[in-house]
């Protein structure tokens, strides 16, 4: 019996339904060392089962694949095996990189899956022919139904793994000394991913498929027959679904109903999450004793607890409706549609959905960017997705633009309101698309990897499987930034609950300040309210004073927060959008004799919210998919400088 046996495959090949059938509830997922790229394992008796990433082809550039060659090259072949899943439907292109990995010399059990759908269509596949010509036993079965993995099982068991023909490796040696190639494969593989983008090094990936794909196509020919109209099926969706105008109409219908679902079906469950910890906070203040615990439950961690959990059903929605796209196949027909104008901004069409995600929320986007295979394009869209107009900066426009335009304010037959809010929509749409563009020519690469996709076939979704991957991606987000989100929370808590002065202190400026509430007086004197007036000379040349200072700092934990803060700074005790407009346009700035709130004040600050991150949970969830605080700590900077510099000069234009 093997010691471990690692499951490799292209993606879209049903190798998560083998694992899961494999290993049941026996499993856990964690990350690689070093990087936030999924590690799954689990238990078949005694041998470990390890679900490795997707892998197109040992010359692969993404985190994810590098990881999987670079553990298939490391496993000792006395111990471990891989199990090589395939499509059958799709058998020839999986058969291109099975040849890769057999050229490794490693043991093998190659497992042909979709046995189901291979009847269905009827292709006919010569099970024995295969194994002979590859060395290898290979198994039919289908993880959807649970036909053949008894039989998987049982060869697992008793290590039925064979070391497989080479296709190849003997071409490699006999090679001239002079030739790009060098001494063995594995070793060309090691100096490609070491020399990234070198053109000596791209020329072995091409003469590498120069030579296999002959070698592959001759394979099939003798193992796999097709039905004449294999490709009919698809081709009719096809000519819809990737028709300039037709294909963008219901891709972009399907987009509305991905961004409706996400508000429509998560405001139940939102509503839920919040009045839950609103009443646990307020138990909390009432019951607890003694006062000062009461307060940082009550007003710390669980509003904290609070600010994580909320996420989870706009995250699970999120990824729930991608896995289907994803599971039938459709979303690489998505990437097709949108990669041409991608391009002239950097991205290509793996992009899209990370930034489209954006306009629900950030956090949820930059989750999705790790689709994206190209490094360098993954990083990018990670950075400028919180651009994208999401739904927590809602509060504050509407708030703001309540304050300039009146109810009634019409240009022709549309609303002002409704045309400005449209318009900030594409102010972070087109900023997201030319902060792409500037990170890609700043950070040049000299690689000149084509971006490469498959259409796969069309099939059902696999409801486990989807169902299972929501789960996963949920939990990440919630036990790996969750802890970040906390922290902050107490932190902000803390400086504005505390303050140097003493009780009797505030007892007097209470009795003094008869006109403010208790909450804005206490306020105005924590560590918050200092800190607000500390940074007062350098936000007073936007427009703003030490309270809309305050209103910046809390708003770093979540941009919604600037209302609630604003009410409190300015004695309001409703949240209501009316009573805080109304509240504001009567504020007067103390120094000029005008409106605090005109219209100057109000531009500047859209444009401050259109472009500062001012949310601590995208932070800690860009820490954690980047693996470290280098790139967080230059995003927030940039869009800081970004929001601070258009403000400044909106404030100084107007006013």
């Amino acid at each position: 019996m093997r010691k471990r046996v690692f499951l490799v495959g292209q993606p879209n090949v049903g190798k998560s339904s083998v694992f899961n059938q494999l290993t049941g509830i026996r499993q856990k997922t964690g990350n690689y060392s070093g990087v936030t790229v999924e590690r799954k394992t689990g238990f078949l008796e005694k041998t470990q089962i390890i679900d490795l990433p997707g892998l197109k082809s040992v010359w692969s550039t993404s985190v994810d694949e590098q990881i999987s060659v670079r553990e298939i090259q490391q496993l000792d072949p006395e111990q471990d095996a891989v199990l090589f899943i395939a499509d059958g439907v799709n058998l020839a292109q999986d058969l291109l990189l099975f040849s890769q990995v057999a050229d490794l010399q490693i043991p093998i059990l190659l497992v042909i899956n979709y046995q189901d759908e291979v009847l269905k269509q009827q292709i006919q596949i010569n099970v024995n022919e295969l194994s002979k010509r590859t060395a290898v036993s290979v198994l039919m079965i289908s993880a959807r139904t649970n036909t053949g993995i008894q039989q998987l099982k049982t060869a697992i068991q008793s290590d039925q793994f064979k070391y497989p023909n080479s296709f190849i490796r003997g071409q490699y040696e006999n090679q001239s000394s002079n030739d790009t190639f060098q001494n063995t494969f594995s070793e060309n593989i090691e100096q490609y991913h070491q020399n990234l983008g070198n053109a000596k090094y791209l020329s072995i990936v091409k003469k590498d498929y120069d030579l296999r794909q002959p070698l592959v196509d001759h394979l099939v020919e003798q193992t796999v027959q097709l039905p004449k109209d294999e490709h009919v099926f698809t081709d009719k969706i096809d000519a819809v679904l990737l028709h300039p105008i037709w294909g963008t109409a219901v891709f972009l219908m399907l987009m509305l109903f991905i961004f409706q679902s996400i508000f429509s079906f998560s405001g139940v469950p939102m509503d839920w999450i919040d009045g839950f910890f609103g009443a646990a906070s307020s138990w909390a203040n009432e019951t607890i004793q003694p006062a000062w615990l009461a307060d940082i439950v009550g007003n710390a961690i669980l509003p904290g607890l609070g600010g994580i959990l909320i996420f989870i059903p706009q995250i699970a929605i999120l990824f729930f409706l991608l896995g289907i796209l994803e599971s039938t196949g459709y979303m690489s027909r998505i990437s097709y549609l949108s990669d041409r104008w991608l391009r002239r901004f950097g991205l290509s069409g793996s992009s899209v959905i990370p930034l489209l995600s954006g306009i629900a929320c950030a956090i949820p986007a930059v989750m999705s960017a790790r689709s994206i295979t190209d490094e360098r394009e993954r990083l990018a869209a990670i950075l400028v997705s919180p651009f994208m107009t999401c739904s927590a900066r809602l509060p504050v426009y509407a708030v703001l633009i309540g304050l300039i335009f009146p109810e009634d304010a019409y240009l022709w037959i549309f609303n002002v309101k409704g045309l400005i809010l449209l318009g900030l929509y594409l102010l972070g749409t087109i900023t997201a698309l030319l902060a792409a563009w500037a990170f890609t020519k700043w950070k040049s690469s000299t690689d000149t990897t084509l971006w490469m996709l498959d259409l796969p076939r069309y099939q059902m979704p696999n409801w486990s499987d989807i169902f299972k991957h929501a789960y996963l991606k949920t939990k990440a987000f919630v036990v790996g930034a969750g802890k970040i989100i906390l922290a902050f929370s107490i932190v902000l808590w803390f400086i504005a609950s505390f303050s140097p002065h003493t009780e009797s202190f505030f007892q007097e400026e209470i009795a003094k300040q008869t006109e403010h509430s208790e909450a804005s007086i206490r306020l105005e004197y924590s560590y918050a309210g200092y800190l607000g007036k500390t940074i007062e000379p350098v936000i007073r040349p936007l427009g703003y004073d030490w309270k809309i200072g305050i209103a910046l700092i809390s708003s770093f934990a979540a941009r919604e927060v600037f209302v609630g803060t604003i009410s409190t700074v300015y004695s309001i005790g409703s949240e209501e959008e009316m009573t805080v407009i109304e509240r504001l346009q009567t504020e007067v700035n103390p120094e000029t004799g005008k409106k605090r709130f005109n219209w100057a004040t109000c531009i500047s600050l859209l444009l401050f919210y259109a472009f500062a991150m001012q949310c601590m949970s995208t932070i800690a969830i860009v820490k954690k998919e980047t693996g470290g605080w280098k790139w967080p700590i230059i995003q927030t900077t940039g869009m800081m400088v970004l929001a601070y510099v258009s403000a400044l000069v909106a404030y100084q234009v107007l006013s």
